[in-house]
């Protein structure tokens, strides 16, 4: 009787070890009637990214408690806008991406009571393939609202439209009318309810060279109302940034940013319900292009005043011409100018002001709010707002009063007026990751709320930077530590957590940082844990104007122990220090790194190390050299890559040509001197020597003998091989001087991973496939010899590229190797078993440990006895930027007894992921079944619940099955591109799985 072992995940699901709200503020809010405001955003609390919305009063109360789900689908949706509607109301529209991958829009209707008026998950506006982006939306007159976009569907960029009426349903064509479909790129659209039941809409056309503004007016039922577009302006030169405000009696002003003088001006036009221009042609608010330095006017924005008139307003550069200031102009509808001619200015203090908004007052001004950087300049934004007169007069503080001036940054302000109340809100970043805030002012200026404003929502932003984290075991748990980008603004820091073996986290969510806030950022930590649990983290560190290593001790339980800003490995402060490693052997921490040494007139790295004991720096103030050189070959850099036990590791550079790389190691003792056979400068791992010695990427690991150092050679043929060596303890080369080539399938290995044992050392890596990789892996006898053919093993062989293997060994012996599969659009985390005799268990290509949405990179294991944890970089909630978290999953590793060691014994009932996914025109979905007296259904559905086809029901065989889905219906209709989910249940049990089929 022979003992196979099978690798099954324990958990139901991956654990979140970091994962943001990552807030996407998109300015998107409104006025209500009974005195509040609805802000509306998206954000990723769940890990893919929704739309969720909040009211608020002017006593600073969230009228509807925790914030409302607008759309909660699968895969992401995002910016969001809003509008009042006529009988109450309000409708949003997003950019939906849970059943297209380039995204479709889709909308809901709430109450102001926070209810959903249309059906969960919205209705849909448009859902053709292609792009649609940048929303604008306005109200009907019957409780709907006119959606457009720009739509990506003809060859140029157009501008596509359509009309829900108050119940959501499409009232124009099904996906969208053509609102401006030219020959060119149209964009840029302004649009505003026509008070007649229809809309005008004003949009920025590019053909060839020509910049040019037009406009167009729809009615109810889509008909164009206007025999032709209406040229807005086509002046020569570029005409840009239209915005646009009713003004009454059926007439609007446009506003733009006009470059026909060579440097940027502000002009405006009027226009009627029949698409006459009503002012002189041309009309400028601001332009100083004849005088002797022209100055840059820009991003101009326009609002209606209670008299009939508009205000405009721009960002100015006459005074600076790096920071912006703002100006504005009171324009009435007979076409005068009603302010000083040159504008007034409503902000001219220090840095820049920028991005204003405006809402109208009672009394023919305006309130203007608006981003300001004059404490401090970037990125030390606020917020600062003013209420200028009918006649221009400055009512508030001059200059403007400050709404917010936390620390940090502030920004992306937005202004409402309700029930005589003013509402500003913005983004902000007080806390290092991106909130949403509010305050309420009377028109007089005095604030409502508390200084600073009151928080709407906040949620963690920023991620863990891909390849910058570590996962090690602590004895029956697991630490991860990584750089965390929360707030970046003011620098990154190294965080840690530490996972319970179900899977529940023993710090605080999302992680504790290893020091408080120490400045300008860490980076590329290394830990080591005690076998009481003690964890020794050590970083590169910036808070001082040249990189520093420092390091950190931390209990079992998280307590920092060496201080809250960490211990300084060295009272020097040489250029630079870098790439920091620790190790721990016989109670204490031997830490090594990179220290950047003056040699004449330049800076060279050079290995360094410090031994730590009872908290106390052993090998003085400043370490000790490792990488020992004679004074005349001090210009040899040595730059540090390990430590393996006592084994300090490094790669040395030639001076003479800095191509050339050898890799070289060395034991030391207690005292940081070489141990005996060692010399002071070490031993180089090879002595091949030639034009190619070219030794990259090593890694050592310590061996009953000695220790084994792998690297990257590009010897020969200038292509990346795995190379070895074996070096006893007292110096002496145990395997071929020039090093062992360990696997040469005349293609590139690189990306090793290895584990030791009392036969051999076992490594896997990602060979190349003539542009992809595939999986591999070795055992090598500590005397030389291979063990598992010439050339090893493959883990898993696809037309697709596997990479980043992990490998880590059971205590009984078995190992498990994870790695990076790209069989599917996006990367997913697979897992297989391998036995110490090479041989594997399981389906050939392995098992899905994570096929979330998105990408998933770079495993990283970490054994506990027979169970083993697994964490990795995460992308589910990515959008317009990857963003990235850590997730993990656990491993168990249980013997059953069974006659042949390769085969897997039948499993509980499972379904498996489809492969490949997504997929065009079909994919395999299998599954295991444990019972042959049940009955069994396999079904597809779409994401509104309705069943697609049933590809089985009935009975099955105990065992593992696969089927076949085409992509066709019930009817063998093709079906429409986007995401699926597949079913198989029982009477008793069921499991379903999502896929996406492609265009």
């Amino acid at each position: 009787m022979l003992a196979a072992l099978s690798a099954t995940l324990m958990w139901d699901d991956s654990v979140a070890i970091r994962q943001g709200v990552n807030i996407e503020w998109f300015r998107t809010g409104t006025e209500t009637a009974d005195g509040g405001a609805i802000y509306v955003w998206s954000d990723t609390k769940t890990g893919e990214r929704d739309i969720y919305a909040q009211k608020v009063d002017a006593q600073g109360n969230l009228v509807w408690g925790q914030p409302l789900i607008i759309d909660q689908k699968p895969d992401r949706q995002e910016d969001p806008v809003i509008t009042n509607t006529s009988d109450g109301g309000f409708i949003i529209a997003w950019i939906d991406f849970s059943s297209d991958l380039d995204g479709d829009v889709y909308a809901q209707k709430i109450n102001a009571q926070g209810q959903l008026m249309w059906p969960a998950g919205g209705k849909p506006v448009c859902t053709l393939a292609g792009f649609q982006i940048s929303l604008n939306i306005e109200p009907d007159n019957t409780g709907g609202a006119y959606i457009v976009w720009e739509d990506s569907r003809n060859p140029s960029k157009d501008i596509y439209g359509q009309r829900l009426d108050g119940n959501g349903n499409q009232m124009w064509a099904t996906s969208g009318l053509p609102i401006a479909n030219g020959i060119g790129n149209e964009s840029q659209n302004t649009m505003w309810a026509d008070g007649q039941g229809g809309m005008i809409i004003g949009y920025h056309y590019v053909y060839v060279s020509e910049e040019n503004l037009y406009a167009k007016r729809f009615g109810p039922d889509g008909t164009m109302l206007w025999a032709q577009a209406t040229v807005v302006c086509d002046a020569p030169g570029i005409q840009s940034k239209i915005r646009m405000s009713p003004v009454g009696n059926g007439e609007f002003v446009f506003t733009w940013q006009d470059e026909r003088g060579g440097s940027p001006d502000i002009y405006a036009q009027k226009i009627n319900l029949n698409g006459q221009l009503l002012w002189s042609d041309p009309f400028s608010v601001y332009n100083d292009a004849t005088a002797t330095n022209p100055t840059q006017q820009l991003n101009p924005r326009i609002t209606s005043t209670s008299d009939n008139g508009v205000v405009i307003i721009w960002e100015d550069k006459r005074l600076d011409s790096q920071n912006p200031d703002l100006f504005g102009q009171k324009v009435s509808a007979a076409g005068q100018l009603m302010w000083n001619a040159a504008g007034v200015p409503i902000s001219v203090a220090d840095f820049a002001q920028v991005s204003p908004r405006m809402a109208q007052d009672d009394n023919g001004g305006i309130f203007i709010v608006w981003d300001d950087a004059r404490n401090g300049n970037a990125p030390n934004w606020d917020i600062y707002a003013q209420h200028l007169s009918s006649t221009g007069v400055a009512l508030w503080e001059a200059n403007g009063k400050a709404i917010c001036s936390a620390p940090n940054e502030q920004s992306g302000c937005l202004i409402k007026v309700s029930n005589n109340n003013v509402f500003v809100n913005w983004m902000d970043m007080r806390n290092g990751s991106v909130g949403i805030y509010y305050q309420a002012l009377t028109q007089s200026g005095n604030l409502l709320l508390a200084e600073n404003g009151v928080q709407v929502f906040w949620g963690l932003s920023g991620d863990a930077t891909l390849d910058q984290f570590i996962a090690l075991p602590q004895q029956d748990k697991m630490v991860v530590i990584w750089q965390d980008t929360r707030s970046a603004n003011i620098g990154y820091q190294i965080y840690f957590q530490i996972v319970n073996p179900d899977g529940s986290v023993l710090l605080e969510d999302n992680g504790k940082p290893v020091t408080l806030h120490s400045g300008n950022g860490q980076l590329y930590p290394d830990a080591v844990v005690t076998p009481t649990g003690d964890i020794c983290v050590v970083w590169e560190d910036r808070r001082q104007n040249n990189p520093k290593i420092y390091a950190q001790l931390l209990s079992p339980t998280g307590e920092r122990l060496w201080g809250d800003y960490g211990m300084e490995l060295t009272e020097s402060t040489p250029l630079s220090q870098i790439s920091p490693k620790v190790t721990y052997n016989n109670g204490s921490f031997y830490i090594g790194w990179s220290n950047a040494d003056l040699v004449g007139a330049s800076h060279f790295y050079h290995t360094y190390g410090q031994k730590i004991t009872n908290n106390q720096k052993q090998w003085g103030p400043n370490g000790v050299m490792i990488s020992v050189l004679a004074q005349s070959e001090m210009n040899y850099e040595c730059l540090f890559s390990g430590i393996s036990g006592m084994y300090y590791y490094w790669t040395r550079t030639d001076p003479i040509d800095p191509s050339l790389n050898t890799v070289w190691v060395k034991l030391i003792t207690e005292n940081g001197t070489a141990a005996t056979g060692w010399e002071d400068a070490g031993k180089k791992v090879s002595d091949y020597s030639g034009f190619d010695t070219i030794q990259i990427f090593p890694q050592a690991f310590e061996t009953p003998q000695g220790v084994i150092v792998l690297w990257q050679d590009l010897r020969t043929d200038f292509l990346k091989n795995i190379y070895g060596q074996h070096i006893s303890n007292t110096g002496e080369y145990l395997w071929n001087s020039s090093g062992v080539s360990m696997v040469d399938y005349n293609r590139e290995q690189e990306m090793q991973a290895a584990v030791t044992s009392n036969s051999g050392i076992v490594f896997a890596w990602a060979e190349n496939m003539d542009g992809t990789h595939d999986i591999g892996i070795q055992k090598y006898s500590y005397s030389g010899n291979p063990l598992w053919g010439a050339l090893g093993n493959f883990v898993v062989q696809r037309d697709s590229t596997q990479n980043n293997p992990t490998l880590k060994r059971f205590s009984n012996g078995g190992m498990v190797v994870a790695w990076s599969d790209y069989s599917s659009f996006e990367p997913d985390i697979q897992y297989k078993y391998v036995n110490d005799d090479s041989s594997f268990v399981g389906d050939a290509w392995g098992y899905v440990m994570c096929n979330e949405a998105k990408s998933q990179y770079r495993p990283i294991a970490a054994p506990t006895g027979n169970t083993a944890f697994v964490v990795w970089s995460d992308g589910r909630s990515s959008g317009k930027t990857e963003i990235l978290g850590l997730f993990a999953q656990r491993v168990t590793n249980e013997c059953v007894g069974i006659n042949d060691p390769t085969v897997v014994p039948i499993p509980a009932f499972t379904l498996l992921q489809n492969n490949p996914n997504p997929f065009n025109p079909e994919t395999s979905i299998s599954f295991v079944v444990d019972n042959n007296r049940a009955n069994y259904e396999l079904s597809i559905y779409n994401t509104k619940g309705q069943k697609v086809k049933t590809l089985h029901k009935g009975l099955l065989d105990k065992g593992y099955h696969s089927l076949i889905w085409n992509g066709t219906d019930s009817n063998n209709s093709r079906v429409s591109s986007g995401i699926y989910f597949y079913r198989l249940s029982s009477d008793s049990v069921s499991q379903t799985k999502k896929m996406v089929l492609m265009k």
